[in-house]
């Protein structure tokens, strides 16, 4: 007798692809948050993608990486955290 197996599929799942140059979220300690968005430019690394240069804005940072606003639909979230250096003020 062969086994039934339910597959759930998300109509946005095959475009999302990791950010190669993320980092992992800084301890809350380390973070220091903006009361306004500072306006920068990041140096996003896809995976299937390659190199973009994306003008946003940046909500907190820590003393290695910068969390930058992301509306993307290769991404879940809405945030990535990127290393200091791919992140520049405008």
């Amino acid at each position: 007798m062969a086994t039934q197996q339910l597959l759930s599929w998300d109509a946005h799942a095959d475009a999302w692809q990791p950010v190669l140059n993320e980092c992992p979220i800084p301890p809350r300690r380390a973070q220091v948050s903006c009361d306004l968005p500072v306006e920068v430019t990041a140096r996003l690394v896809w995976a299937r993608d390659g190199v973009q240069l994306l003008e946003t804005v940046a909500w907190a940072w820590s003393s290695r990486s910068v969390l930058v606003e992301l509306h993307d639909h290769r991404r879940q979230t809405i945030g990535v955290w990127l290393p200091a250096h791919d992140v520049r003020r405008r």
